[in-house]
């Protein structure tokens, strides 16, 4: 007799084809659980609430006669055994339909990763042909419905979603269309089935029906959820937008002089291209300027050199000149460059002459020419070009009479100019890429550049967007016409600065050009900016460059405010500073040796250290840092609170990524694995996953090669635990056994018992509730061995939630209270705040529900108190479920809603299934 047992669908057992009685409605309700759980253990309670939808008055006789019914039903052929605790069915696999499609799906899946898309969707297809209908369809218990079939719903359709996703790989458009179009009907808030069927219909040719499926679910979750799109749904609506699969002179008249008109500009550039928001500042100036009022507008175009301060300048000075028909003067002070700069009474005395005041009629003295200046210039509408000036003392003496328009270029900031003329400061940044193109098409042809468009926005990337760096590299691209724009980007040199030189003269070397504004710092300005030079990260602080340079914050600070006014640093906001890549390359080769480098170096990787490990201590006091060897390291920053610490990681975290990177690459090992371990407080708070990875991975390189076998299995660990964060588990016990290989073989208890404790939470994730006890079982002997108390209350709550998982809530209440006992009746958030958790799943566990969703809501507030905000979106989740099970969809969707808003913006892809259970509650009209 060949049995075969179904649960997708109505619940059955067929023998020989033919359908097994089995006695009634309550015996089919413990035969889906059991077949739900199979080859599991199934509590007691567990069947008691399906059997009795959660009423006290529940009969451990009576479930016993079911199962007694069951078990005459089916015969000796298959084995329903009561264990402790609960009952379990043994079942081979091929005879229940829902592991047949658990593993025909497993077999789509791994048929897809192949890259072998056609056998992947004949998997899947044949996965869904298990099912006959909703799930449990026949099955007369509202609780199991509540605990499972939405489950299974959930399994069904994202295997539905992986059919289409096979298909679509394949380009059965005409298959896929009308199932996704009645998928999305059914599920009108389900995000990928909708972003599937936008792109079958985008590939059909469809496009105005694709994008009108983006509306309506766009209006539908405003209505239902008042959440917008999720980001992938808006990357495809936007990719099939854009077609992807993305006046008079009196004083001259009384020296008897006929005044004369100067048309003083340099050549304005055929090629200029972009600054349109820098040109219409200019412009909103001209309408007082051109009047014949007392002011004197004033624009101050600054920016490091190379940026095309006097390119933009020049080409407004052309677009308005016939607006000033007395003229335009052009000076170049040199303030920075060859020669020295032009002191203001020689400027004076040149600008005069332009107007054609007689050389014997011009005053010796700076005063006088000043005066003088402004007497002739009065009135006259004329257009002065000032550039490149150094300093406001310089320019303040040839400021004109009323009536004109004064342009400035400079690398300075003219701050003083503003304070005391209201000089307007126009600060250029580097051109973005749609311009930066541009102008190399206008040098190159827009023909080589529409050819290869990848290539031309590698090429102004690698300029930095840098005016002159573009337009040096372009004539040099144009000297090859037939070679390939990636190609030629290929064949750059290795040094970086070397490829902006056109050996014609200093103004087309990259280097010279730079050089100009280093050569005008003090000594120990200098020295300070090319230390900084070395700095890889995306910007830094003044104690960061104090640390590099070896001085105190008070000294650092101004030299900082320096180079920023001389543009050689940017500063973005208050308190932190970035370099142009070009910049910062040049500082770095101005280094004097490589002891001076290595110095600077081994200072900065100190100073970081120091302050994460003091930020880590406040964030994780639990970890365990004597595994770091650093208890003597001083020199790094301190803070005051939690919340500090966790705001200079959120600062620094791209730089402290960087650091790792940069001290493996110049063989600070050790360093390298300790900065990763400890950035470590940082990403399990932020949820970062793929920053924890990468680090990691460069970290474990690190620790292997310096040899330090602890460090190594510190690192491993890491591993782990971002692994089972992410929800990859098997992958995360496969580390975790390495590192409590690691630490038996150092006969580090301590590291053991850490060890154990983690795969305790491993295994349980895994649904291995029996090792997890075990793993944790063993931890909790060792700490009481060591006698480490704090720790022996975290492990007394994972011994908690595996009891909860085990059906003992009784034990988990008594783990949990344990643990409370350990930390105390004053317990802080940082120790207390998963244990109020656990406490809570043990009493919903036992029927004290009221109590149990206190306790779990206190969690909720601790972690958003420590701002981790993937731990209070996971326990709303859970709390989100609770409440569905206990009949309030209400309170089941608030949390919902507050889980799926953080994990969207974590880029969690947690944050897919919630939005599912929350969809689910929409489709039974919740």
């Amino acid at each position: 007799m060949v049995l075969d047992f179904r649960v997708l669908g109505p619940a059955e057992v067929t023998a020989d084809g033919r359908p097994v009685r089995l006695g009634g409605s309550r015996p089919l309700i413990v035969l889906a659980g059991l077949l739900l759980r199979a080859n599991r253990v199934v509590p007691v309670d567990e069947l008691g609430r399906w059997l009795w939808n959660d009423d006290r008055r529940r009969s451990k006789g009576a479930l016993q006669t079911y199962v007694l019914r069951l078990r005459r039903a089916l015969g000796d052929q298959v084995a329903i055994r009561t264990e402790s605790g609960g009952y379990l069915i043994e079942l081979d696999d091929d005879l229940l339909d829902l592991t047949r499609f658990r593993a025909l799906a497993v077999r789509g899946k791994a048929a897809m990763d192949r890259g072998e898309s056609r056998r992947a969707a004949a998997h899947f297809a044949e996965a869904l042909g298990q099912w006959r209908g909703p799930a449990l369809l026949n099955v007369e218990s509202d609780a199991l419905h509540r605990d499972e079939a939405g489950q299974l719903a959930e399994e069904r359709l994202r295997v539905r979603e992986q059919w289409a996703d096979a298909l679509l790989e394949v380009g059965e458009y005409g298959t896929v269309v009308p199932e996704l179009t009645r998928l999305t009907r059914e599920n009108p808030l389900r995000e990928r089935l909708h972003e599937q069927l936008m792109t079958a219909l985008y590939r059909s040719g469809r496009q105005a029906e694709a994008l009108e499926v983006y509306r309506r679910i766009s209006g539908v979750l405003a209505d239902e959820l008042g959440l917008d799109p999720g980001p992938s749904l808006q990357r495809t609506r936007q990719a099939i937008l854009t077609g992807a699969d993305h006046d008079t002179a009196p004083a001259l008249y009384r020296l008897g002089v006929e005044p004369q008109v100067p048309r003083q500009l340099p050549a304005d550039l055929r090629t200029f291209s972009g600054r349109e928001c820098d040109l219409k500042a200019l412009h909103a100036l001209l309408p007082e300027a051109a009047g014949a009022g007392t002011s004197t507008p004033i624009a101050s175009i600054e920016g490091m050199g190379g940026i095309g301060k006097t390119t933009l300048a020049v080409h407004f000075a052309h677009e308005i000149a016939d607006r000033f028909p007395g003229g335009q003067v052009y000076i170049n002070l040199r303030g920075y460059g060859p020669g020295e700069p032009v002191e203001p009474s020689a400027a004076l005395e040149t600008m005069l002459t332009a107007l054609g005041v007689p050389c014997e009629a011009i005053p010796g003295d700076l005063d006088g020419r000043a005066a003088s200046w402004r007497t002739h210039t009065a009135g006259r509408r004329l257009l002065i070009l000032l550039d490149n000036a150094n300093r406001t003392e310089q320019v303040s003496p040839l400021l004109p009479g009323p009536g004109c328009l004064v342009v400035i270029t400079s690398r300075w900031q003219l701050r003083a100019l503003v304070a005391t003329h209201g000089a307007h400061r126009i600060a250029l940044e580097e051109l973005g890429d749609e311009d930066a193109v541009a102008l190399l098409a206008a040098t190159i042809g827009f023909d080589r550049v529409a050819r290869d468009p990848a290539a031309a926005e590698r090429f102004v990337r690698y300029c930095g967007g840098l005016p002159l760096a573009i337009r040096i590299l372009a004539v040099r691209a144009a000297q090859f016409p037939d070679l390939a724009l990636d190609e030629f980007v290929g064949s750059l040199d290795s040094d970086v600065l070397g490829s902006f030189d056109l050996a014609d003269g200093e103004g087309t070397n990259i280097r010279s050009v730079f050089s100009y504004s280093y050569q005008a710092l003090q000594p120990s300005t200098a020295r300070l900016l090319r230390l900084l030079g070395l700095l890889t990260g995306v910007d830094f602080t003044a104690p960061a460059a104090a640390a590099v340079a070896g001085l105190d914050v008070a000294a650092t600070r101004p030299m900082l405010e320096t180079l920023a006014a001389a543009h050689l640093l940017a500063q973005p906001r208050p308190g932190r500073y970035q370099f142009h890549d070009l910049i910062r390359a040049y500082a770095a080769s101005q280094v004097d040796s490589a002891s001076e480098g290595d110095a600077a170096l081994d200072r900065l990787l100190g100073w970081y250290l120091a302050s994460a490990l003091n930020a880590s201590r406040l964030m994780r006091p639990e970890r365990y840092y004597r595994l770091l060897e650093l208890d003597d390291l001083e020199g790094g920053l301190t803070f005051g609170s939690y919340h500090e610490a966790l705001d200079w990681f959120g600062e620094e975290c791209a730089n402290l990524i960087a650091a790792v990177h940069l001290a493996r690459r110049r063989g600070r090992d050790d360093v390298c694995w300790k900065l990763a371990w400890l950035l470590q407080s940082y990403f399990v708070t932020r949820s970062r996953l793929d920053d924890w990875r990468s680090v990691f991975a460069v970290a474990l390189e690190a620790a292997r090669a310096s040899g330090h076998r602890p460090g190594e299995a510190g690192i491993l660990s890491g591993l782990g635990v971002v692994n089972g964060v992410a929800r990859q588990y098997a992958e995360s016990r496969r580390y975790l056994e390495q590192v409590l290989a690691i630490q038996r073989e150092l006969g580090a208890r301590e590291g053991e018992a850490r060890a154990q404790y983690n795969l305790a939470m491993a295994a349980h994730n895994l649904e291995d509730c029996a090792w997890a006890y075990e793993h944790g079982a063993q931890a909790l002997a060792i700490v009481r061995e060591l006698g480490l108390g704090h720790f022996e209350a975290s492990v007394l709550r994972a011994l908690g939630d595996i009891c909860t998982s085990m059906g003992d809530h009784e034990q988990a209440l008594r783990l949990a209270d344990a643990a409370l006992a350990i930390l105390g009746p004053d317990g802080r958030p940082v120790d207390t705040r998963f244990t109020q958790h656990t406490r809570g799943l043990a009493l919903i566990g036992l029927g004290r529900f009221e109590e149990g969703i206190a306790c779990i809501r206190d969690s909720v507030e601790m972690f958003f108190a420590m701002d981790e905000q993937y731990e209070a979106a996971d326990v709303l989740a859970q709390l989100g479920q609770v409440y569905l099970r206990h009949g309030d969809a209400a309170q089941a969707r608030e949390c919902w809603l507050r889980s799926v808003r953080l994990l969207t913006e974590l880029g969690h892809p947690d944050a897919d299934d919630v939005r599912a259970k929350l969809a689910a509650l929409v489709v039974v009209g919740v």
